[in-house]
């Protein structure tokens, strides 16, 4: 396969952890549950603050070498390397930062991880991304690809966050209980008590939905006139005249919700 000819669609940052220690630092942060990660696959994680509140989104990958990669669904990834590295104390692990290309690339099983030379696949099923060590400008990005890519994510409510931004959202928002990124059956992590708790007692006001109208919504918070959050907008593709986004909003039972005078139907919503 030529798989640098396959289209670029953005770029991407992973954090590897490397050491004779690696799986048990990532089982103590990371809210998924580490061990049921088979080698040559990967699963959906976070790493949460003490408030519960989702500081990174990944997909963690185990490459069958020993060491872990955390691709990551946007933030920042030296602030996250360096948050974690604060957890690191006398753990055998170290900590370290790649960026890649990102490629779009045909169906591969889901949660399988591939490698062809010195490149990673995530097979997501119907699609793949492919990590080329080689970062290529942003000129070379195949937008009709990426178009097609986000709106394939918004779809399946598998969200992302913004680049540059506090943590704000709990793990239900999210919808990483359906994920399987949060679990309940495994030792201590950060804001694990916060994530139990929403889920056996309830509470949260939040939920992860695709939206769809007839007007561009634009990325981060809309607010309404009297100042209260409308919606959270994690992503907003247009197709064919129409706006696709996917945000989180107050869980609502109805199908449709006002966001600055303009009504978007709610197609898909994704609860823990």
């Amino acid at each position: 396969m030529q798989i640098a000819s396959l289209p670029a669609i953005g770029h991407v940052d992973g954090i590897v952890i490397e050491g004779a220690d690696a799986r048990r630092f990532a089982q103590s942060q990371f809210s998924g549950d580490v061990d049921t990660l088979a080698p040559e696959h990967w699963q959906w994680n976070a790493w949460l603050n003490a408030q519960g509140r989702v500081q990174a989104l990944m997909h963690l990958a185990d490459p069958g070498d020993g060491s872990l990669l955390a691709v990551l669904r946007g933030g920042n990834a030296d602030v996250i390397r360096d948050g974690l590295s604060r957890f690191l104390l006398r753990s055998k692990a170290a900590l370290r930062v790649l960026s890649f290309t990102a490629r779009f690339g045909g169906p591969q099983p889901e949660t399988e991880l591939l490698r062809d030379a010195d490149m990673l696949a995530l097979g997501y099923g119907s699609r793949s991304m492919w990590l080329d060590p080689v970062v290529v400008p942003d000129t070379t990005l195949d937008a009709a690809a990426l178009t097609a890519w986000r709106l394939a994510d918004i779809r399946a409510g598998w969200p992302s966050l913004p680049r540059d931004a506090e943590p704000r959202f709990i793990a239900q928002a999210l919808g990483l209980e359906r994920l399987g990124a949060a679990a309940f059956n495994k030792g201590c992590y950060p804001g694990q008590e916060i994530v139990a708790r929403l889920h056996y007692r309830g509470g949260h006001k939040y939920r992860l939905c695709h939206l769809q109208g007839a007007v561009p919504l634009a990325r981060g918070e809309t607010r309404s006139a009297d100042g209260s959050i409308s919606a959270r907008v994690l992503d907003v593709v247009l197709e064919h005249g129409v706006c696709h986004a996917l945000a989180v909003i107050s869980i609502t039972h109805d199908s449709e919700i006002n966001i600055l005078g303009n009504i978007y139907r709610i197609v898909g919503t994704f609860q823990s």
